[in-house]
């Protein structure tokens, strides 16, 4: 008979496991790539509404239906704060226009769904639209702090307001029509307990379509309108000229020239900075507009557009297409910063 201490077993405990990671990763790496998607639809709610920024924030809780969705899926606090960074990143690889800070404001995107939800072992649906609400509207502030301009308080209120309503809507709502259908379905379960809204029809109606519709969109988005940063920066001059063709700074680095300028936007301020880029006249005489011509329309990658008249660009040396990075972007001194186009795909004479 064995007398001696008794060893006991000891095994080691992972926080999140081999199932959970993986989910953190592919929900994440898909939130990240269709960012610049989101950003079109932002995009359009702004040409629509007639205004160059903040309703496009109706569209700001896409972001966050990510974090709700991982968060409610693996069962775990901090699974949101891993998935808004791990989006960050593959958002800011993707050739996302805010750089590095966009893996801050997505990390803090994901950390507030996981505070909010933190008290409650069994978040319904209106905990997930506070938390998908709060998460949302987090985006205005820090950006605010990033890059304050003296903005009015009452905008800067209204925009929070609009990114707050998204969030409820999509990073809420929409997300919990989801996991009712993922889990009803059987392929995927939630990790952690989860009250289902049973018996909404209108909810899972609603669902269906906005899924419908969105998927719609990304489709028309990739095929017809996106173009990958990493194909080097190039835009095509089109429209009502005589001679399209394709820009490549380097066909036009003779002609680059400097001017010094500030950016003053409705939300962000740039002081007086050097820009080097090649006159937008000078390309516009070598495509040759036809004399009918009366506007130019700047269009981004992301489907963001400005529109010039033609005149003002041709009697302007100081408007210049410069190359920001991998990318185009316009320099307009004397123009509010709606102006200032950035990943210029298509210039569109009109």
């Amino acid at each position: 008979m064995n007398s001696g201490p008794t060893r006991q077993r000891v095994t080691k405990s992972y926080y999140f496991s081999t199932r959970d990671l993986a989910l953190i990763a592919l929900i994440s790496a898909a939130g990240g790539v269709l960012s610049t998607y989101v950003g079109y639809l932002g995009n359009l709610m702004n040409r629509v509404l007639g205004v160059p920024f903040g309703a496009g924030q109706w569209m700001a809780g896409l972001h966050v239906f990510w974090f709700v969705l991982v968060r409610v899926l693996v069962g775990r606090t901090g699974a949101g704060a891993l998935a808004g960074i791990l989006k960050g990143v593959v958002e800011m690889f993707s050739g996302s226009t805010h750089g590095l800070p966009i893996v801050l404001i997505s990390a803090i995107q994901g950390l507030l769904v996981d505070v909010v939800l933190l008290p409650f072992p069994a978040p319904t649906l209106p905990l997930l639209c506070l938390a998908g609400g709060i998460a949302s509207a987090s985006n205005v502030i820090v950006f605010q702090i990033l890059y304050f301009s003296g903005v009015s308080w009452g905008y800067i209120a209204l925009i929070t307001l609009f990114a707050f309503l998204s969030g409820t809507i999509f990073g809420g709502y929409f997300a919990s029509g989801i996991l009712d259908i993922v889990e009803g379905a059987h392929l995927l379960r939630s990790a952690g307990k989860r009250k289902r809204e049973h018996g909404s029809r209108l909810h899972l109606a609603l669902t269906v379509i906005m899924a419908l519709v969105l998927a719609g969109g990304a489709v028309y988005y990739y095929t017809s309108v996106f173009e990958p940063f990493w194909t080097g920066p190039t835009c095509q001059i089109a429209g009502n000229v005589t001679e399209p063709l394709e820009y490549r700074p380097v066909d036009f680095e003779r002609h680059a020239i400097t001017v010094t300028c500030e950016l003053k936007g409705q939300v962000t301020y740039i002081p007086p900075t050097d820009y080097t880029g090649v006159p937008l006249s000078l390309i516009l005489e070598r495509a040759d507009p036809k004399p009918e011509a009366k506007k130019v329309l700047i269009i981004a990658t992301d489907g963001y557009e400005a529109e010039f008249d033609l005149d003002d660009i041709m009697g302007n040396q100081g408007v210049l297409l410069a190359q920001d990075g991998d990318t185009l972007r316009i320099v307009a001194p004397d123009h509010e910063g709606a102006y200032w186009v950035r990943m210029v795909s298509v210039i569109l004479v009109e």
